[in-house]
Parts: structure tokens; C-alpha cells; sequence
């Protein structure tokens, strides 16, 4: 066989498995989602490399990358000291991104990220105050944000410890009144930190379950205008749907949890068949990682 011929078989293999590694590269929104996911339990478990691997391989996979898992990935290089891959992909980013993720304190140092790293908000008093009352509602639930602590620079010694059921009361009045004054917040007004803050106390108001129902259409406007993610509107609505005795859509609320025996249910689930189908949608994980976790984390 000439040498011509073995040139072209050559360049014929060559280019298919090319083609294939490309084709091979390529995943569903599913697959992604499922990957995006998994970079973000992996993070959870420390195992940064492998966060890594994850990370580069969804990178390779698609060009438009949710958020949360690029602050994930970001973080797993950041934890492996990859200063110039990390550099690269933030240089990468347009603005919007840019705001988004140079909140991160880990990223506070790149230069890209000087102009972004503070979120500018329009009431920098109601927004300290929402972030105590955020603070009190995790406190007194066991969780003591020592980030969120530092980042605003609150004073311990004035985070209530009181039991959950006095701060949920005391937030969920005081809660009314800013609305009453400033209408529902935007992030513009008092940041992201505080919109989350603003979520869980609405989340946390069993004790006048009219009132949190109330709030489902302000929190819906608020994802609708990114104020807010998706898993708030998600959360609320399932909450609101059991406290009425209903059925879930989301999946997001357990009829048993117990570590013990590893055993975990959801509470009765409207068409469970295409449950992963609607978290994908609203941007929450799968339905068998969320069980995993619970289970972990109780």
C-alpha cells in the first residue's frame, strides 16, 4: 500500500475520532443539570479535585454555565490554588456575570473583580436591619453564618438566641411594617443577602400562614425580576400547599426524615413522575441528591 493511501486512512481515523470526541463532548440541558449538580456535592464533600474535574469537563460541555455552578467550580480551583485558570475564566465573563459572582470573598482579590466585589444598594440602613433579622431567624435554628456575620460586620453580641417561634413572631411584624413602608424590597434596595433573609422569614411565618400565603405573588414577581432564585418561589409554594393540606409540587417538603435508617420521603407529591423535570426547570437539584442531603445534613 502506498504511502498516499496509509496517509488518507491515517487522517480518516484521525478525523473520526475527532469527531467523535466532539460528539462525545456534547450533553443534554439533563446531563448538564445532573453534572452542574454533582460539581456542587462534590464541593460540598470537600473533594475539591474531583469538583474540579467536574467543573472543567461541563466547561467543555457547554458554553453558557448556570451561576451556581460557576461559583462552585470557581471555588474548587480556588481551593487548589489554580490562580491562572481562575483569572482566565473570570476575565471570560460580561458584567451581569461579573456582579453576580464577584461578591464571593474568595474572588475579592482578582482585579477583575475590584469594581463588582461590594453590591451598591440603595438603603444601606434597611439593609443592615434585614440582615439581623436574617441573622436572628438562622440563630436561633442553630446556624450562626459566620460569613454573613463577618461580611456585614454585625455584632455578636446583639444576634438574639431567643427560640425560633419568639424571632419568626418578631420578624414576621417587623417584616409587614417595611412593607408597608417601602412596599416589597427589591435587590437594588437592600441586596441579595437581604433578599434571601427576607425569603426564609417568609418561609419561617407558619405563625400566620394567611400572611405567608399572601406573599407567594411578591415572590414570584421577585424571581421573575432576578431579585430572587427560583428555589424561593419553589420552597414557598410548597410550603403554603402542605400547610393548607395539599399536595406538593416541587418536592421540596419531607412527610420522614430519618438519618438513623437511612430512610427519607417527600411529602405526597403532585405528578411525581415528572417531578426532576419541574426542578430542572426552576433551577433545584434532583430529587434523589436533595434525599441524599437531607439525610446527610440532619
Amino acid at each position: 500500500m502506498n504511502r498516499q493511501i496509509l496517509t488518507l486512512i491515517a487522517f480518516g481515523i484521525i478525523s473520526l475520532t475527532s469527531c467523535n470526541k466532539i460528539i462525545s463532548q456534547k450533553m443534554t440541558d439533563v446531563e448538564v443539570w445532573k453534572l452542574g449538580w454533582r460539581i456542587i456535592a462534590s464541593s460540598m464533600e470537600e473533594n475539591y479535585e474531583l469538583a474540579n474535574l467536574q467543573f472543567d469537563s461541563l466547561r467543555n460541555s457547554t458554553k453558557i454555565i448556570d451561576r451556581k455552578y460557576l461559583v462552585t467550580g470557581l471555588e474548587a480551583k480556588n481551593k487548589l490554588g489554580k490562580v491562572d485558570e481562575i483569572t482566565e475564566i473570570i476575565s471570560s465573563q460580561d458584567k451581569k456575570m461579573l456582579q453576580e459572582i464577584c461578591s464571593k470573598g474568595f474572588l475579592s482579590d482578582y482585579k477583575i473583580c475590584e469594581e463588582y466585589s461590594i453590591e451598591k444598594v440603595d438603603n444601606k440602613e434597611l439593609q443592615i436591619e434585614l440582615i439581623k433579622m436574617y441573622v436572628d431567624d438562622q440563630a436561633s435554628r442553630g446556624n450562626l453564618m459566620q460569613d454573613i456575620i463577618l461580611k456585614y460586620n454585625i455584632d455578636s453580641t446583639e444576634i438574639t438566641r431567643d427560640g425560633g417561634v419568639m424571632v419568626d413572631e418578631r420578624n414576621r411584624n417587623r417584616l409587614k411594617e417595611i412593607f408597608e413602608e417601602y412596599g416589597f424590597p427589591t435587590r437594588k434596595l437592600v441586596g441579595k443577602d437581604a433578599m434571601q433573609g427576607i425569603f426564609l422569614m417568609i418561609q419561617h411565618s407558619d405563625g400566620d400562614k394567611e400572611w405567608q400565603k399572601s406573599q407567594l405573588d411578591n415572590i414570584e414577581k421577585a424571581v421573575k425580576n432576578g431579585d430572587m432564585d427560583g428555589q424561593s418561589y419553589a420552597y414557598l409554594y410548597d410550603r403554603i400547599k402542605i400547610n393548607s393540606g395539599e399536595k406538593q409540587f416541587y418536592g421540596t417538603q419531607f412527610a420522614k426524615v430519618d438519618p438513623v435508617n437511612k430512610v427519607v420521603e417527600i411529602a405526597e407529591t403532585e405528578d411525581a413522575e415528572n417531578l426532576d423535570k419541574r426542578r430542572m426547570e426552576i433551577g433545584m437539584m434532583p430529587i434523589d441528591m436533595y434525599k441524599k442531603f437531607m439525610l446527610k445534613n440532619l
